[in-house]
This record gives C-alpha cells, sequence and structure tokens, in this order.
C-alpha cells in the first residue's frame, strides 16, 4: 500500500497537474505524449498493486 500510495503521491498528481497545464494552454507535443504514457504506465500498475491487494485480503478472509 505505500508503493501505491508513493506512486499516487509522487508521480500521478504531479503529472495530472501537468497534463491539465498543458492542455489548458494547448500545447501538445512530444513531452505532452510522454508524460501521459508515463501517467497510464503508473495508473495500470496503481490499479494491478490494487488488485492484488484485494486477491490477498480475500484469501486472508476466506482462513478465518
Amino acid at each position: 500500500m505505500r508503493i501505491i500510495g508513493l506512486n499516487g503521491i509522487c508521480v500521478l498528481v504531479p503529472c495530472a497537474l501537468f497534463l491539465a497545464a498543458r492542455a489548458a494552454a494547448s500545447r501538445f507535443g512530444w513531452l505532452f505524449y510522454g508524460i501521459q504514457a508515463l501517467e497510464l504506465l503508473a495508473g495500470s500498475i496503481n490499479l494491478t498493486l490494487l488488485v492484488l491487494n484485494l486477491r490477498d485480503g480475500l484469501r486472508l478472509a476466506r482462513r478465518q
């Protein structure tokens, strides 16, 4: 869960702010699309980690 939080705070939030500012200024280019790809990658990593955490939690709940 710490990795999920750090990924969200250190990667996803700054990327979202950067992309929002660039989109508002209509400044699309290789940097915009590169940061967008980074955000998509970080988001998919977060989603994967959350699903794995849910799976492990369900396994623990079944044992008791």
